[in-house]
């Protein structure tokens, strides 16, 4: 009589157990409705860039700065933050986030963000030093070819011609 007891006892608090914890719904608060979703956004499809910049842009200039894409609570755009600023002036513009969420289109490299991410001493050049101190395998292992005046440095004219011959590649490739 007293295994019986423990048993249901055991039975009804597991069944209390599941059934409140099912009873929450899904993470999120969304109940198959589609709310904590933006407006249009249905599962699957992709986020709308001017729906993120409107609920990230704090201030309202049009802009995410990178305190505004720390709100982001999927923390993806913070940490995506260089990629998508692709001219690198420290902010994310509706064209750039809409560039970032296309992903059919190849991701175009800037010379002038690669040059002020790596320049170290501010020359607007980029030596071996600083290159090998950023870790930048591709520039590294390129670094003679790029470097087409000799001179141990890779200037923007000569990062501009290897990205562009870099893009063109990925274009062929991909057509």
């Amino acid at each position: 009589m007293k295994n019986n007891n423990i048993k249901t006892t055991i039975t009804l608090f597991s069944f209390l157990l599941c059934f409140s914890v099912f009873a929450q719904g899904p993470p999120g608060g969304g109940q198959g409705g589609g709310r904590g979703q933006g407006r249009g956004q249905e599962k699957g499809n992709k986020p709308d860039a001017s729906e993120i910049l409107s609920k990230l842009d704090l201030n309202k200039d049009s802009v995410i700065d990178k305190d505004e894409a720390s709100q982001d609570k999927r923390g993806k755009i913070s940490e995506d933050f260089d990629e998508i600023d692709t001219n690198g002036d420290e902010v994310i513009n509706l064209e750039e986030l809409e560039a970032s969420l296309d992903n059919s289109k190849p991701k175009k490299i800037s010379a002038e963000k690669i040059i002020k991410q790596v320049d170290d001493n501010g020359d607007g050049t980029l030596n071996e030093l600083e290159v090998a101190a950023k870790n930048n395998r591709q520039l590294l292992l390129e670094f003679e070819n790029i470097d087409t005046n000799k001179d141990h440095e890779l200037d923007l004219e000569e990062l501009k011609v290897f990205y562009s011959k870099m893009n063109n590649k990925k274009r062929k490739q991909r057509d």
